[in-house]
C-alpha cells in the first residue's frame, strides 16, 4: 500500500504561532497517545516552515553513540559538531532539529534547556505520554519547554481530510442567524458524522479507508492500535502493579449497561478506589482514556462537588471503541455499518457511542467533564430520580448537556433541574439526531454541531 495521506490539522496553527512568538525562549513538546500524527504533522511542519534547513532525529531508530552524546553537553561547540557528523548533515543558524519520540532518550529532553538558553537552533519534540511519564524518573524537566496536546482527528479535520472543506463554516451560518438546517443538508451531515464515529480520527486508519474504502482494512489497523495500547499497557502494568490493562479491557461491557457508569468491583475484587486511583490517573494521563466524573450539585465551580469514586470512562477514540464492540464477519461488518451510516435499525449500542463521541470532542478543547444525579418529589408524591448526561463549567457558567442517539427524546432530566436547582441559572441543551430547535431556556441541536458549539 502507498504511504498514508498527509491530512490538515488544527494543532498546525498552533504550532505556528510558537514559531512566530517574539519571545523566542522555548521548545515546543508535542505529547498525546500514540498513533494520533504527532510525527506526521511535525514532519510537515518542518518541510513547510524550515525548508532545507532541519533534522527530524528519531531516537526510536537512533544509535547509542548518538545518544550518548546528551550525557555530556556542556561544551555545546563541540557536542554540535558531534551531533552534525553522526547525522551526516549541518543546518544553518535558526533551523529546526525535531526530537523525535524523545522518550526513548530522556536525556536528549533535559538537554533542551542548555539547547533553548544557547539559542541557534528552535527544537520540537514529541513523545507518547504513556512512555513520556515513565522515562523522567531520573532527569530534570526542562522550564524551557512549552507543552501542546495533540488529540485524535476531530470531526472538522474529518471533513476536511474528505476534502469538505467548507462545511462547518455553512453550518455556522445557519447557527448565527437562528434558523434550522434543511432536511437535506442535516441528513447528509448525521451520515458524514456516523461515518466519522465508525473510522475515528486516527489518521492512518482513515488514510487506509479514503484509499480503499474499505471497513474491514480500517478495522485491521484500529485492531492494531488497540493491541498496541494493551501491549503498553500490559507493560506498564507489569512494572508499576498497577491494572491499567484490566481497566481498559472492562471499559466497553460497563458502556452497555444503562447507567454506564464505570463499577470499581468489576475490576478490583475487594480493592478500596484508593488503591484504583494510580491505575485511572494513568490512563487519563497516557490520554488513552477519557474520565467523567459525577458530581453531586450543579453549584458553581462545579469542580468542587467531584465525588471521586464514581465516574464513566470512555476510549481516546470511538472509532477504537466500535472496533471493539463489533467483532463480526466481514459481511456481517458491511451490513452493521451500513444499517448504522443510514440511522437504521442496528445491534450497536448507540446511547455509549454518542456519549462517547460527545466526550471525546469536548476534551479535546480542553474542558474537565462531569455527569450528574439528582432526586425531586414529583406531583403523585414519588421521589424520581433524573441524571444529566454531561455537564461543563464554561466562562464560570454550568451547562447541562442531554445526548440522544434515538429520536425518541424525552429531556425530563433537563426540564426538572429549574425546580431543582431555583437559584441557579443553568444552561440546558440537547444534542442528537433531530434539526435545531429553539426554546425560550433550551436548545436541541444536531450532534454533529457539538464541536462548533463549545
Amino acid at each position: 500500500m502507498e504511504d498514508n495521506l498527509i491530512f490538515k490539522r488544527k494543532i498546525y496553527s498552533d504550532i505556528l504561532k510558537w514559531k512566530n512568538s517574539q519571545i523566542q525562549n522555548s521548545a515546543l513538546l508535542i505529547e498525546g497517545a500514540r498513533r494520533i500524527g504527532k510525527s506526521t504533522i511535525v514532519e510537515e511542519f518542518a518541510k513547510n516552515e524550515f525548508p532545507n534547513n532541519y533534522l527530524i532525529v528519531d531516537f526510536r531508530k537512533e544509535s547509542d553513540d548518538l545518544k550518548s552524546l546528551f550525557n555530556d553537553v556542556k561544551d555545546l561547540n563541540n557536542f554540535f559538531r558531534q551531533f552534525f557528523l553522526l547525522q551526516d548533515k549541518v543546518l544553518n543558524e535558526g533551523g529546526l532539529i525535531v526530537f523525535d519520540e524523545v522518550q526513548f532518550c530522556p536525556k536528549a529532553r533535559e538537554a533542551i534547556k542548555d539547547f533553548v538558553s544557547d539559542g541557534r537552533y528552535r527544537f520540537i519534540e514529541t513523545g507518547s505520554l504513556i512512555s513520556i511519564k515513565e522515562n523522567t524518573q531520573n532527569i530534570m524537566i526542562p522550564s524551557e519547554e512549552r507543552r501542546i496536546e495533540m488529540f485524535p482527528m476531530d470531526f472538522e479535520e474529518y471533513l476536511w481530510a474528505t476534502e469538505d472543506n467548507d462545511s462547518f463554516s455553512l453550518l455556522k451560518s445557519y447557527i448565527d442567524n437562528h434558523q434550522s438546517i434543511p432536511k437535506a443538508i442535516h441528513d447528509k451531515y448525521l451520515e458524514k458524522f456516523r461515518t466519522y464515529l465508525l473510522i475515528g480520527g486516527m489518521p492512518k486508519v482513515l488514510s487506509i479507508f479514503i484509499k480503499t474504502n474499505s471497513f474491514k482494512l480500517a478495522d485491521d489497523e484500529k485492531r492494531d492500535i488497540l493491541k498496541l495500547y494493551r501491549d503498553d499497557l500490559r507493560k506498564h502494568d507489569n512494572k508499576y502493579g498497577t491494572i491499567c490493562g484490566t481497566i481498559f479491557d472492562a471499559i466497553p461491557s460497563q458502556l452497555a449497561k444503562d447507567n454506564r457508569r464505570f463499577f470499581i468491583s468489576s475490576v478490583s475484587g475487594k480493592k478500596r478506589y484508593a488503591q484504583l486511583e494510580k491505575s485511572l490517573s494513568d490512563l487519563c494521563d497516557f490520554r488513552i482514556v477519557n474520565r467523567i466524573r459525577f458530581i453531586n450539585t450543579l453549584e458553581s465551580p462545579i469542580g468542587l462537588n467531584v465525588e471521586e469514586d464514581k465516574f464513566k470512562l470512555y476510549f481516546c477514540d470511538t472509532g477504537l471503541l466500535i472496533t471493539e464492540l463489533t467483532r463480526v464477519s466481514e459481511e456481517s461488518m458491511n451490513k452493521v455499518y451500513f444499517n448504522f451510516i443510514k440511522g437504521k435499525k442496528q445491534s450497536l449500542n448507540l446511547g455509549s457511542i454518542f456519549e462517547s463521541i460527545s466526550a471525546q470532542q469536548l476534551c479535546l478543547k480542553g474542558y474537565n467533564l462531569y455527569y450528574h444525579k439528582y432526586e425531586l418529589l414529583g406531583e403523585n408524591g414519588k421521589l424520581n430520580s433524573y441524571e444529566n448526561d454531561l455537564v461543563i463549567e464554561k466562562d464560570f457558567k454550568v451547562n447541562a448537556i442531554e445526548i440522544k442517539s434515538s429520536s425518541n427524546y424525552t429531556t425530563s432530566s433537563l426540564d426538572n433541574i429549574k425546580k431543582k436547582y431555583k437559584q441557579l441559572k443553568v444552561s440546558r441543551y440537547v444534542f442528537g439526531i433531530k434539526n435545531v430547535k429553539y426554546e425560550s431556556d433550551k436548545t436541541t441541536y444536531p450532534i454533529y454541531l457539538l464541536l462548533l458549539l463549545f
